[in-house]
């Protein structure tokens, strides 16, 4: 699958794991990024963050809005998920005042989009540079007898 490059205008949607909660952004998002804070891997449970960074103006919950629910992480980030499954949808935060960070595994486009930076990369786990050389397998490992 070809990945996409960001163009003038973009229409991206995403959802929950329940399918409650359902998202749009109709623009031009402003960066594709991982972030290896501890703040972020704390917030996500995973060892980096991925998102698409878009306006906040063109982000809007098309369906499930009563299911969104926000915690203050910070005094200056906000995370949004859905209340019935927990799937984080998308952060705000004031010191990046008018910009949504959307967590990329919840976009329907989202294996189709990559990062363009890493950012608090002196904070990436030691072994994150590793994981392309670990032995893999193109489906779950199944342990035979």
């Amino acid at each position: 699958q070809a990945l996409h490059r960001l163009t003038p205008l973009m229409s991206l949607s995403g959802r929950c794991l329940c399918g409650l909660v359902h998202y749009r952004v109709d623009g031009t998002p402003k960066t594709i990024l991982n972030c290896h804070c501890d703040f972020c891997r704390r917030m996500s449970g995973a060892p980096l963050s991925s998102y698409v960074v878009v306006l906040d103006r063109e982000l809007e919950v098309t369906q499930g809005a009563d299911h969104l629910r926000d915690y203050a992480a910070t005094d200056n980030a906000t995370r949004y998920f859905c209340a019935t499954c927990s799937t984080p949808l998308f952060n705000r935060n004031v010191v990046y005042s008018g910009l949504a960070m959307l967590y990329l595994g919840a976009l329907d486009d989202g294996p189709a989009l990559a990062p363009t930076r890493n950012i608090y990369r002196e904070s990436r786990l030691p072994w994150i540079d590793s994981v392309a050389e670990l032995v893999h397998f193109e489906r779950e490992y199944v342990r035979t007898p």
